[in-house]
């Protein structure tokens, strides 16, 4: 804690020199600008996609190393928003994002440079870690600037524009193919992306009325780690939201790879194809509110573990019955991710619901754990199926039944209650 005080003293200080008065940013705009901040995740992971197989050619390495290029960025993005949800309660929230995205932009760097895999990895590890601030600090800075309903319309507002990441991003990296570009461009792009969302910092005020002193000490996490662990339902949904997770990672991660191996579908095809599972997230976003609406939360996740599990196990029967090609993979992830949607979101939601005291800190721990266990657990998965599209498909599958099951046990113990 004191070692790290006086840099993000310094950095307040300089930021606050450079703002406009706080009127001149419309509450709309500081939306937007947090929806775009989320977004960042999805796009410096989705963009890389449809260049894997040109970064195998060119750094001659395997596929597996590859594929954690994906894996590892995940791993410390859970890093990062454990660390920068606790920076930005101790300090604010402008330091701790500036200083994620410093160290994004040079993990950006540090890729554009890379004369091997190795290198690579350490960037895309740096990437992971800076861009960590981004979704707890977005949420932080929404809860702080509203109030009552404005929040959950604001939050809906920049989930919005978060979602358009999965879609878009894998579709620029096609644009970039098809215009010559080779894989070092994505890391260009992700570095200017990075430099215009530090720029619109200087326009961004302060959100934070009161910090949190104790906020980095660690009898203070480890009693909110304990406080969130005790409580049965909180503990419950955040297993099975990190164990829903290992299914998208493994996606995510695995799915270039696959199409390849099974179809030959590589670059601007890939791309699109993949693209479309972002169409099946913003469904799902819709069906999710609906839904809850109807028949309540946990209801709605069991809804969307049917849906997951369905489409799911119709991929491994085609796949196995050599009756699928590349559109149907594509046509069932879509599927899955409208009922993904539900169950990730609604485990969340049922994770922070008895902690309103430490929100921000369970949205952190709630993000970093999902995203570090899932990360390890998809590796896994990704080295175990070797790319074979059956095997991969009945991993999914699996993990999938599994959540199903969980959702009714849980379903089951409440009724019993």
């Amino acid at each position: 804690d004191r070692r790290t005080a006086p840099v993000f003293s310094i950095s307040a200080t300089l930021f606050a020199s450079t703002l406009p008065m706080p009127s001149t940013l419309s509450n709309r705009a500081v939306t937007i600008y947090c929806g775009l901040l989320m977004a960042i995740t999805a796009f410096s992971i989705d963009i890389t996609l449809p260049f894997f197989a040109q970064i195998r050619t060119a750094m001659q390495t395997s596929n597996d190393l590859v594929h954690a290029t994906i894996t590892l960025n995940i791993f410390f993005l859970g890093i990062g928003q454990m660390l920068f949800g606790s920076l930005s309660d101790r300090y604010g929230r402008r330091p701790a994002v500036a200083t994620g995205l410093s160290i994004y932009l040079l993990g950006a760097l540090v890729c554009v440079f890379s004369p091997n895999i190795e290198t690579l990895l350490v960037g895309r590890a740096l990437q992971g870690l800076g861009a960590g601030a981004a979704p707890v600090v977005a949420r932080a800075i929404i809860r702080d600037r509203f109030t009552g309903k404005q929040i959950a319309q604001n939050m809906a507002l920049a989930a919005g524009i978060f979602s358009i990441g999965p879609i878009a991003a894998p579709l620029v990296g096609a644009v970039l193919i098809e215009l010559g570009g080779d894989w070092h461009i994505i890391f260009v792009a992700m570095a200017l992306m990075a430099s215009a969302l530090m720029a619109a910092l200087l326009r961004l005020p302060e959100t934070l009325a009161s910090p949190q002193l104790d906020a980095l000490r660690p009898a203070a996490i480890r009693r909110n780690i304990g406080t969130i662990l005790a409580h049965p339902q909180s503990r419950y949904f955040l297993l099975l939201s990190g164990w829903t997770m290992v299914s998208i990672v493994t996606i995510i991660s695995g799915m270039a790879r696959v199409m390849e191996s099974a179809f030959d579908v590589t670059g601007t095809l890939f791309a699109v194809l993949f693209a479309a599972h972002g169409l099946g997230i913003i469904i799902g976003q819709y069906c999710n509110h609906w839904l809850i609406g109807r028949f309540g939360t946990l209801a709605a996740s069991i809804y969307g573990a049917v849906v997951m599990t369905t489409a799911l196990s119709a991929l491994v029967v085609l796949s196995a019955a050599d009756m699928v090609n590349a559109y149907g993979v594509s046509a069932l992830i879509v599927l899955y991710a409208v009922g993904y949607l539900p169950v990730y979101s609604n485990a969340a939601s049922l994770t922070l619901e008895p902690h309103g005291r430490i929100a921000g800190f369970t949205a952190a721990f709630y993000g970093s754990f999902g995203q570090l266990f899932s990360a390890l657990v998809a590796s896994v998965v990704l080295i175990a199926s070797g790319g074979r599209l059956v095997d991969w498909s009945l991993a999914l599958a699996g993990i999938a039944a599994v959540t199903l099951v969980g959702l009714l046990v849980w379903q089951r113990a409440v009724r019993a209650a």
